[in-house]
């Protein structure tokens, strides 16, 4: 349609939808995702605050009682925690308030990074991390003194799984001026964060959220933690009523009762710990050390990763193809899952490798 062609703003035209594709399988490990239900006790309280929630009055704008459960948790004021409908509203508020800017990041990383620049009309500019997925401070700091930027940095990587030299990082805020955006989407099971940096530098903007280690990923609850006069700012371009009611208060309660997911969380880094040790005695296999929820893999021998890939889907279970990502050539990516799942995986794996390269290592 010609009127179309027009209409559309011509960095948008060139951009492609971010896409998850449609496949079912019975083994879901894919998206990062907590593979187990809410713990009881959470659960039947949330049930019963639906029993008063009125759906048909808006959620509180403010998301106060959420706010002020998390300034507890974190030890920071009420004033300095933003609630967004998942992380990726929080960046394009950033972005929408403190843009157009130079957005730089390390490559590869969380796609919204690069997405949300252009469909703001920043500077999208990505920095390959070196060889053992280190960023590169220097290039970074180059970059940002070139123009105003926003720095996002994602700790830990996603997709790699590492976590940043912390001096390096230091080094990326003490040499420039940019806005530097700590994506903590993983802290639960690193337990690495600089949220302490937030009171001491005006520029550090820390992003969590509750998808991962709290099992919310279907509520979409993020929170961005920052000085009061940086959310003051960002409040401008915040939509009103941005999170439901059911969600608010679903999260709070999960705050409130925190204590009770850490056997989840731990249990999940223990199976972490076990597939990562049972995959890198695969022939073929090279494992990436991890700090996440997930594993970073490559094919190492005569086998192109996207047939592995299929292979596994043959056999109903789903993780995530990599190989068309910059620097990530024949790679995947495996969530942990619960330990049955787990189990056939590694299993579908030493099948699949077996049958190339005969040979298995010891652990």
């Amino acid at each position: 349609m010609e009127w179309l062609d027009g209409f559309v703003e011509e960095r948008i035209k060139g951009l492609q939808p971010y896409e998850v594709p449609d496949i079912t399988c019975r083994v879901k490990l894919d998206a990062h995702e907590n593979p187990y239900s809410l713990p009881g006790f959470v659960r039947e309280k949330i049930e019963q605050a639906c029993s008063w929630l009125e759906f048909n009055r808006y959620p509180d704008p403010h998301a106060r009682t959420l706010r002020e459960n998390l300034s507890i948790k974190l030890s920071v004021l009420p004033e300095m925690i933003m609630m967004g409908n998942g992380s990726d509203e929080l960046i394009l508020y950033l972005l929408l308030c403190f843009g157009p800017k130079r957005v730089i990041f390390p490559l590869p990383t969380f796609a919204m990074y690069d997405i949300l620049a252009r469909i703001t009309l920043s500077t999208a500019t990505g920095i390959p991390l070196n060889d053992d997925f280190e960023i590169n401070d220097e290039k970074i700091i180059d970059e940002a003194k070139k123009e105003p930027s926003i720095i996002f940095l994602s700790y830990p990587n996603n997709p790699t799984g590492n976590c940043f030299s912390r001096k390096r990082i230091e080094k990326i805020i003490s040499q420039t001026d940019a806005l530097v955006v700590l994506d903590e989407a993983y802290y639960e099971f690193s337990q690495e964060t600089f949220l302490p940096l937030v009171h001491e530098c005006e520029r550090v903007v820390v992003l969590r959220t509750l998808s991962k280690a709290f099992g919310l990923a279907g509520l979409r609850v993020g929170y961005m933690i920052a000085q009061p006069q940086v959310i003051n700012e960002v409040k401008k371009v915040k939509l009103p009523y941005n999170l439901n009611a059911f969600s608010q208060v679903s999260a709070s309660i999960a705050i409130e009762n925190a204590p009770l997911f850490l056997p989840i969380v731990q249990g999940i880094m223990d199976e972490q710990k076990r597939i990562s040790g049972e995959l890198s005695a695969i022939c073929g296999i090279k494992v990436y050390p991890s700090k996440a929820n997930f594993i970073l893999f490559k094919i190492t021998e005569d086998i192109c990763a996207k047939d592995v890939f299929n292979l596994l889907i043959d056999k109903g279970i789903l993780i995530r193809y990599l190989g068309d990502v910059p620097d990530l050539n024949n790679c995947l990516r495996v969530t942990v899952g619960r330990p049955e799942e787990n189990n056939e995986f590694l299993w579908a794996m030493k099948e699949i490798m077996n049958k190339y390269s005969g040979v298995i290592r010891p652990v």
